[in-house]
C-alpha cells in the first residue's frame, strides 16, 4: 500500500488507511443476506449501480455488532448513516469525484471519514476496486471543489449570494488524478478508509459482481452547518439523516 504523505496527517490521519479482517466471515454473511433481502434503492446511485441502497441503517442492527466494531477500531467516531452498492459489468460506476455533493452538512466536511468494505474481494483489475488520490496538488483540487460546492449550498438556502461559474474537471486535471491514484488490494472484510472530501474513483468490474458496504463516519464533537443542513434538505439529499440533524442541534428551522 501507498504511504500516505506526512500533509494528510493534519487534514484527515486516516485518508488512505486499510484495515485487515473488520467484518468477520459470519458477519458479513448475515450482512449480505440482510443487504440481498432489500428492494433497489429510489435513489440517483441506483440509476448507476445494479443495486444502490441509501441508509438501510443497517449497522443498529445489533446481531452485526458492527457499532461495536467500529467503537474498538475508531473510538474517536461515530457512524452516522450507511450506504450499500453493487456493481456489474455493465454499470460504468462513478468517475473520479467527492462526497461533498450528498453529505457535506458538517462544518468541517474533510473531517468525515468513509468506510468502505466490500463484501467480494477487489485485489485485482476488473474487481471493482476503489481508487483514491493522496498527492497534494490533487487534494488541493479537492479542497477548491468543496468550496465550490458549499457556495452552491449557500445559494441554495440565500439566492442573493451571487452565481460563480461551476467547478470543472479540465482533462489535464484528469488525466492527473489517473496518473496519480493509488488502488490498493482490499479482501472481502477489510476496509479501506478515506476522506469524503477528496478525489476517488470506482474501477471497473469484469465478471460477477462486486458488493461493498460502505459506512460515513464523523468525529463524536462534529459540528454540523444550519445553513449546509437545509441547503441539503432544500434539494432533497439525505433527508432522513438530514432532518435527524436539523432536529438534534436546530429544532427551531424544521
Amino acid at each position: 500500500m501507498h504511504n500516505r504523505p506526512d500533509f494528510l496527517k493534519n487534514i484527515s490521519p486516516h485518508h488512505g488507511e486499510v484495515l485487515h479482517n473488520v467484518l468477520s466471515k459470519e458477519t458479513q454473511a448475515a450482512l449480505a443476506t440482510k443487504l440481498d433481502a432489500m428492494p433497489n434503492g429510489k435513489t440517483w446511485y441506483a440509476d448507476i449501480y445494479q443495486k444502490a441502497i441509501y441508509g438501510p441503517m443497517v449497522f443498529r442492527d445489533q446481531e452485526l455488532s458492527i457499532i461495536e466494531t467500529i467503537e474498538e477500531l475508531l473510538p474517536n467516531y461515530r457512524i452516522l448513516t450507511d450506504l450499500y452498492l453493487e456493481k456489474t459489468p455493465d454499470d460504468q460506476g462513478f468517475p473520479f469525484h467527492t462526497d461533498f455533493d450528498s453529505i457535506g452538512f458538517m462544518e468541517h466536511p474533510e473531517d468525515m471519514l468513509t468506510v468502505w468494505i466490500p463484501l467480494t474481494p477487489v485485489k485485482e483489475e476488473g474487481s471493482g476496486q476503489l481508487s483514491i488520490v493522496m498527492e497534494e496538488g490533487a487534494v488541493r483540487l479537492s479542497l477548491i471543489r468543496e468550496a465550490n460546492q458549499l457556495h452552491s449550498l449557500v445559494r441554495v438556502v440565500d439566492s442573493s449570494v451571487p452565481e460563480h461559474m461551476p467547478f470543472q474537471i479540465t482533462q489535464q486535471e484528469y488525466d492527473y488524478l489517473e496518473r496519480t491514484k493509488v488502488t490498493p488490494s482490499v479482501d472481502a472484510g477489510d476496509a479501506l478508509l478515506f476522506c469524503n472530501a477528496f478525489f476517488h474513483k470506482s474501477e471497473d468490474v469484469h465478471q460477477g459482481k462486486r458488493s461493498a458496504y460502505i459506512m460515513r463516519l464523523v468525529p463524536k464533537d462534529a459540528r454540523f452547518s444550519k445553513t449546509r443542513l437545509l441547503g441539503l434538505k432544500k434539494l432533497g439529499q439525505n433527508l432522513p439523516v438530514v432532518n435527524e440533524l436539523l432536529k438534534e442541534h436546530y429544532p427551531d428551522a424544521i
